[in-house]
């Protein structure tokens, strides 16, 4: 026998249970296996990306025999089980919903039973911290229920800033977001001080985060000397002297 071939073959043969061990799920799996129960039941498919939320970071153990079980009637909400192997499961929503997936989830339902919604999706990841703009913002319309804490219009999520990770074509709701500070943290602030004909004002820095009418800390920039003041409207903080 050829050495070199019989060297291959040992390799494959030594390296190859190895590898498969190796080999970890992650939400690009769970979305796969998503995908082909909704096929195989004769469902819509909806983008990849709206099957969530998943953890980007996911990883866990193969599984090859897996159970998708509709949670509800309304065939937005699914629980993913592995069944023989690792002791998994994972619930996911479907935040994108044809018309026709929404007519086999009703078996009988007529045109006049359709219902839609609009929702408001994050167009790529959105991190937390995020300040929520309309560019990286988008209006979708789904075919079944949203969450009641969806937000349902762009400006309304305009100026708002992220508090969990939210993956591109997901709903955002109000657990997401959280109303962003009118000064945060290092910002570069006008520190301000009016006495009996005089104003003076000097440029300043943010040592806390506040909003409108709130005392926070700030620090002269030219002095170094750390003051107390009242956040006002244009980033400008009232201080009693500087």
């Amino acid at each position: 026998m050829n050495r070199g071939f019989f060297v291959c073959l040992m390799s494959a043969l030594w390296l190859t249970p190895a590898a498969a061990e190796s080999v970890r799920w992650g939400p690009g799996d769970l979305r796969r296996v998503m995908i082909d129960w909704l096929v195989a039941n004769g469902r819509a498919v909806p983008n990849a990306s709206s099957i969530g939320p998943l953890d980007p970071r996911l990883s866990i153990e193969p599984c090859n025999q897996v159970e998708v079980t509709p949670r509800g009637a309304t065939g937005s909400s699914y629980a993913i089980r592995c069944k023989a192997g690792a002791a998994w499961a994972y619930t996911v929503r479907l935040d994108q919903i044809t018309p026709a997936f929404a007519q086999s989830a009703f078996p009988g339902a007529t045109a006049s039973d359709q219902r839609s919604w609009r929702v408001v999706a994050p167009k790529i990841d959105l991190p937390v911290g995020a300040i929520l703009s309309p560019e990286v913002l988008e209006e979708r319309v789904v075919n079944a229920p949203p969450p009641g804490q969806a937000i349902k219009s762009i400006s309304d999520a305009i100026g708002l800033r992220v508090t969990s990770p939210v993956g591109p074509g997901l709903t955002l709701t109000t657990y997401n977001v959280a109303r962003a500070p009118l000064v945060a943290k290092g910002e570069n602030v006008t520190l301000v001080a009016n006495g009996s004909g005089f104003n003076i004002s000097v440029p300043g820095k943010a040592e806390q985060d506040g909003y409108e009418g709130d005392l926070i800390m700030v620090r002269n920039t030219r002095s170094g000397a750390v003051l107390k003041g009242r956040i006002e409207r244009g980033k400008i903080v009232s201080v009693m002297q500087l």
